[in-house]
């Protein structure tokens, strides 16, 4: 719970649509996830406030009924609060509640990629939550990005991989 009232951690549907293209417009996207995430190989969840989604993040505890497959498994994906939300603790409670699900399934850690350069608020999180580098170094990727407008394209990145026990 925050000054604004409980956050409630929740899996993602058809209805909620509307809310996260306000969010961030990635229609495309949400479509995608909603099709592969299905409750169980992979958990696409919103956070609200008031009943309003301020937040999303997926989870994939094993290859998605798709056959995509993550780098490591179990491992949290695009975490992203509202910009006016950010600091009220929404992405803690989003990566708990996706914790909770690895953790469910009975996996002992869970993964996640971070940009270094992009997301230094992540990396700190990451850090605070006892999450621990697997490299020294950065390494680069590619990955499909989407802007505002919905646009989807490739982009090279760096990213580090780190890793949480849940033991």
């Amino acid at each position: 719970m925050n000054e604004q009232g409980i956050i409630k951690i929740r899996h993602a549907n058809a209805g909620d649509m509307g809310q996260l293209c306000a969010a961030r417009n990635t229609e495309n996207l949400f479509r995608e996830y909603l099709h592969e995430c299905d409750g169980e190989k992979a958990c696409f969840l919103v956070a609200e406030l008031a009943e309003k989604i301020v937040g999303f993040g997926l989870v994939y505890v094993d290859v998605t009924k798709n056959g995509k497959r993550k780098s490591h498994l179990p491992k949290l994906s695009d975490l992203f609060v509202i910009e006016k939300y950010r600091r009220k603790g929404v992405a803690t409670a989003l990566i708990q509640a996706r914790e909770a699900i690895a953790k469910q399934y009975g996996h002992a850690h869970i993964f996640v990629s971070i940009d270094p350069d992009e997301s230094t608020e992540m990396i700190a999180l990451a850090k605070k939550l006892s999450y621990l580098p697997l490299q020294a170094q950065p390494y680069a990727a590619v990955a499909t990005y989407h802007d505002s407008q919905g646009h989807s394209y490739e982009k090279q990145y760096f990213r580090l991989d780190f890793k949480k026990s849940l033991i």
